[in-house]
Formats: structure tokens, sequence, C-alpha cells
């Protein structure tokens, strides 16, 4: 035996619980729908539900069999209840009162063209319910809608300027405009014939609308059209999805995305997706991380990515480098007149070999001298630092390791029979070069000799080593690749025709400046050269090797940045504001060269724009005598070694701390 259905739903008299039941709606839209029924007095037809926010016509049509309108009753409204038991504060922004009638036309509309005589008969009609019409139309879907400034809307629902629009186009004060204005009598006639019309039809009827229709209407039309369409389609996209989206966006606009609303700021903090901001600017220092971690632990900001603070950190230090008011320098004043030679800096820690046969240990935030290291017979000119461990080669053909921490000489390595001019530390061995024309290897935990190299025929000047093989660049021209355990010569790099003063090696490639003007690049594997890089008009006194970018300082006062795998030079340091005399030592730091010279400057160049930034130091010698021979930097330091040849400026170290925490 078959159930007989349930009677169709009277909309005139349904209550809230039958409205979320039979339409499947929210219960905020169903008390949408009382209140529209109560603002008109009672439901005329089915289709004064589309008169609703979020009541489409496929909900309609789709319900239409369960639905009926008996005619308007005093009761009607009374299933309202309060507001405030209904809905949440987020559910009033949303308010149906929002979409109520707009005033009556002032005089009846003109007729549309013969085409669409149907139209021709209610043109005039359609004023009044546009707003409800066209977004009927757009809404076809029935999704909830989230508006991206709904906040800022009032908790009544009212679309933005909305008030201001009525009172511009009906007049009267203030007060007045407070209130929904009356609904024409014909209102509900006009509404059903626009429904009944095909598509095509409803586009004419619009647009002989918008014809006939004042400034102050339209406006009020597209206010109240326009929130349809923003969507905040981030928060209604699953986490993953969203974040992905936001990936795409430069850090500037994710802090920005941050301000706009809670769910964005949760989503715009996400530490993974901060992370990779940090990764594009090399921002993968762990060290670095928890000093920042420890510097935002206050409960201020507990949602805060410690990633995120990493990379708003680095973008401080580089905007202090760039352009904020130069720091003033700790002078570090020691060595008497005598020439600094060779220097090592850390964080807190700067060494300092002089050819007054000393070396000096300074810390970098006080300034002060912690101990001087006594113990060569001859100038220091050449010294390596890792830690605590600083090993010094002098003219008195030893090298010496120390304890930087207690001042202590640990070892002296005897072998060379001439001046030690280079070496390189790598883990607990040390390749030393000599003007012996030999390289030695040694343990500086023992302090024993382990090997001897030994195939140039001139004084060895500079040495790298990475712990595997070892690359050695001598005034005999030429450039040798040893295998240290086997005391092995592996390759004879011959191209260059003057002495070689400056090497760099990444494991891969190795690159030689010379004195005949020239840079190469060789594979070290093969021993084949694969790029000569012309351009310098002198000697290469210094170079610097990073992800394949080489920059190279020149005593032709220039600077160039290239690209080694193609052999292009990529940019020339130079122009107006160029040195004017030998480049001395260079640095290459992340988007940052900075070049010293004989001229008493140190300057700092975009790398990969080339252009001048700006100059850090400025000595009033420069020019008649003053020089800064060495600098060395950190991310947020720089350490000058400054003096002269002819007595113009005392021999010093500048140091210039450029932290956004430093005080």
């Amino acid at each position: 035996m078959s159930r007989e259905p349930p009677p169709p739903l009277d909309i005139n008299e349904a209550s809230l619980l039958d409205f979320e039941t039979t339409l499947h709606i929210e219960r905020s839209q169903s008390a949408a729908v009382i209140a529209k029924r109560e603002e008109l007095g009672g439901f005329r037809s089915l289709s004064n539900l589309l008169l609703v926010r979020g009541i489409t016509s496929r909900l309609v049509e789709k319900n239409r069999s369960r639905l009926a309108c008996g005619p308007p009753s005093d009761s009607c409204c009374s299933s309202l209840p309060p507001t405030a038991d209904i809905v949440d504060d987020d559910s009033l922004m949303e308010s149906p009162s929002s979409r109520a009638a707009p005033p009556a036309p002032a005089a009846p509309l003109p007729s549309p063209p013969p085409p669409a005589p149907a139209v021709a008969t209610v043109a005039a009609a359609t004023a009044a319910a546009a707003a409800a019409a066209v977004t009927a139309s757009a809404d076809e879907t029935g999704e909830a809608c989230t508006l991206m400034k709904r906040k800022s809307d009032g908790a009544s629902g009212r679309s933005p300027g909305k008030k201001r629009c009525r009172k511009e186009a009906g007049g009267g004060d203030e007060s007045q405009s407070e209130h929904e204005p009356e609904a024409p009598a014909d209102l509900q006639n006009w509404v059903d014939t626009y429904l009944a019309w095909s598509g095509e039809q409803r586009l004419v009827a619009l647009d002989q609308l918008l014809d006939v229709s004042d400034s102050a209407q339209v406006r009020h039309m597209m206010q109240v059209i326009k929130p349809r369409f923003q969507r905040d389609f981030i928060s209604l996209l699953p986490r993953e999805l969203a974040l992905h989206v936001l990936s795409f966006l430069p850090a500037g606009d994710l802090l920005r995305a941050a301000q706009t609303c809670r769910s964005w700021r949760l989503l715009a903090e996400d530490n993974l997706l901060w992370r990779e901001k940090c990764r594009e600017l090399q921002v993968d220092d762990l060290q670095e991380l928890i000093q920042v971690r420890r510097r935002h632990a206050a409960p201020a900001e507990p949602d805060s990515s410690v990633w995120k603070q990493a990379y708003i950190r680095r973008m401080k230090i580089e905007a202090n480098w760039r352009s904020r008011e130069l720091p003033e320098p700790k002078v570090l004043n020691g060595h008497d007149d005598h020439v600094i030679t060779c220097l090592q800096f850390s964080e807190h820690r700067i060494v300092s070999g002089s050819d007054d046969n000393t070396l000096k240990v300074w810390s970098s935030a006080s300034g002060r001298c912690l101990r001087t290291l006594v113990g060569h017979t001859g100038g220091v000119w050449s010294s390596q630092m890792d830690g605590a461990t600083v090993v010094s080669g002098s003219t008195d053909r030893t090298l010496k390791v120390w304890n930087a921490d207690s001042g202590q000489c640990l070892h002296t390595l005897y072998g060379h029979t001439s001046t030690v001019r280079c070496m390189h530390l790598h883990g607990k061995k040390v390749v030393s070069g000599s003007r012996d024309a030999t390289l030695r290897v040694w343990d500086i935990e023992t302090g024993e000799c382990e090997h001897v190299l030994v195939g140039h025929v001139a004084a060895v000047r500079c040495v790298q080593y990475n712990g595997k093989l070892v690359v050695s660049g001598a005034y005999d021209y030429m450039v040798k690749v040893w295998n240290p355990d086997r005391e092995e010569c592996l390759h004879t790099l011959q191209g260059h025709n003057n002495r070689v003063y400056s090497l760099q090696f990444d494991g891969v490639h190795v690159v030689s400046g010379s004195l005949d003007t020239s840079i190469r690049v060789w594979d070290v594997e093969t021993g084949q050269c694969k790029h000569t890089l012309m351009g310098h008009q002198s000697l290469t006194s210094g170079m610097e090797l990073k992800n394949n970018i080489l920059v190279s300082g020149n005593a032709d006062s220039t600077v160039k940045v290239w690209d080694i795998l193609s052999g292009q030079c990529l940019q020339t340091l130079s122009g107006a504001n160029k040195h004017q005399s030998a480049v001395t030592c260079l640095q290459f730091q992340n988007n940052f060269v900075m070049t010293s010279s004989d001229d008493g400057t140190v300057k700092l160049w975009d790398v990969k724009t080339g252009e001048f930034v700006r100059n850090l130091v400025s000595l009033d010698s420069g020019g008649s005598g003053g020089v800064v021979w060495r600098i060395r930097a950190t991310r947020t330091k720089l350490v000058c070694a400054v003096g002269s040849r002819n007595g113009t400026e005392e021999t010093k170290l500048l140091v210039l701390d450029f932290d956004p925490d430093h005080k």
C-alpha cells in the first residue's frame, strides 16, 4: 500500500524548521526567507522566494511540487524568532535586509524598441527588480558566498555605501534614509513578468533599464551586484590548495595578504610557505634561525612563523646595507704603523696578521684586543682560521698553530726553506705554499708534515684545498692539480704567459688569475681549459666563486662579474663611481659585492644589475696615501684593515655592524 505524498508546504505559513527541512537550506537562510515574507506582508507567488539572497531559480524549480503559496495571513510572520537567536555575527553580516527593493522610478519608463514586443509592455516594471533579477541569473549554483570585506559592512548586512546612494537618489534627510522605502503596489507583477521571459528577453530588458536609470540608481545596482562576484576563494579552498596558490605570491604580497582577515593570516603565516621564501633568498643557516627564534620568543605573536621572522630579518639586513644611515664604525687600533698583511673574521672574532711579526685577536662586539699572538721572528704574510684554531705563515719559514681563546701556540711547523706565502685550511689539515716552490700538507693536531708536493719551479703564490685535491698557482706561470695522499701531480694546466696570483676551486672548476691580464677556467677532471676570460687590463689580484658566478678584482681599478659556464662577462662594476686606483680586495655576499682599493674607499655594488649602491668607507686620506688593504664580511658585519704607505693614515681596523638589532 503506497504512502500518500505529504501536502505542499504553504510558504506563507511555513516555520523556520519547515524551510530548513523542505528546501534543505541553512538556518540563517531560512531566517532570511521569513524576514522577506514579513517585509512584503506575505508572499504572492513562489517566484517571490527569488527575492531572497541565495535562493535561486534552480532551487525553486526543484522543489515546486512540494511548495504552495496560499493567501497571506496576519500570522504569516509569527514564526520569525529574534535575530540574535538565529545567526552568529558572520551570518548577520549577510542579512537579507541588505537586499531590499530599490526605490520606485519617478516616472514611467519608455517602451523598448519593437524587436521585443513582450518587453515593451513592462520595460519600466524591471526597474525595481533589477538587482534581484541579475542576482538570480548570476548565482545559479546557490552556494553561500563569503564577501571579502563583509566585516566592514556592519552588523546590519547593508552593502557598503548603500545608504549614501539612496540618499543621493531620493534626497531627504539622513533619518529618512535609514528606513527601507515601500515597495510599489505592482512590484510582484513586474517580477512575475520578468521571470516569464526567455534569457534573451531578460537581457534586452536589462539594457533598457540601464538606459533609463540615472547614475545614482546604476551605482546602487553595482553595489548590490558586485559583492556577488567577490568570492573569497582562498578560504573556500582546501588548505593544501590554498597554500599552493599563495606560494606563487612574492613575499611582500604575502605580508599584505596576512592583513586581509584572520583566515588569510592563518594561511599566510604557514611555516612551510615561508621556508620556501627563505630558500629563494638562500636563508638556510640553522644557527641564524635559532637566534631569530630566541629573539621572537615573546608571546606577542604566538602563531608567527620562525621562517617568516628569518625572512623579514634578512630583508632588514639588506636594507641596512643598501640605504639606511651608515653605522658609526668601531675603530680597533693596533700594529702601530705596520701593514696588516692578512685578515680573518668570524661572527665574533677578528684575527689580524702584520709585518710586525704578530697576530692580534679582537672582539668584533666590543672592539677590544683580546690577546696578541707572539712567536714569529719574521713578518706574518698568510693566515687561516677555523673556530678557535688559527694557523699563520711567516717570512721566518715556519707555520704556527694557535689557540685563539688562550693565545697559546700549539705547534710550530718546520720544513719550508723560504717564506710561507699562502695556505688553505680544511678540517684538521692545512696545505701551505712557499717561495721555495714546494707545497706541504700538515696535520694541525699532531704538528706533523704528512706530504711534500714538488713540481713547481718558482714561488708558489696561491693554493686551494677541498680535502681531496690540492690546486696551486705559481710564478712559473703554471697551475697544478695534485693528489696529496699519493703526492702525485694529476694535471699541469698550461696557458698563462705570466705569474699566477689568484685561484678559485669549487671541486669541478679551477679558475686562475694571472699578471697576463687573463682569467682561465679549467676542468679539474680533464685538465682542459674551458674558457679564457678577457677584459681586464692588468693583474687580477683577487677572485671569489659562488654557484658558477665569478667576481674578479683587478689592478686596472675595475671589478667584473662572470658566468664561468658560458664564459660571458655579466657585469663590469665601473662607471662614474668606480675606484680610482687598484682594487686590493673583494667580498661576494648574496646580492652584493664589496670592493676595497688603494684609493681609500670600500664600495658596495649590486651583483645582479652591476649598479653602484654606495660608499661604505671613505678615508679622509684617500687619494693622498690612505689605503684599505683587506676587507672581510659576514652577513651583518664588515671589517676593513686600513693604513697608508706614507704615514698619512694610522694602521687600524674598522668594524661596521648592519645588524637590525644592533644598538
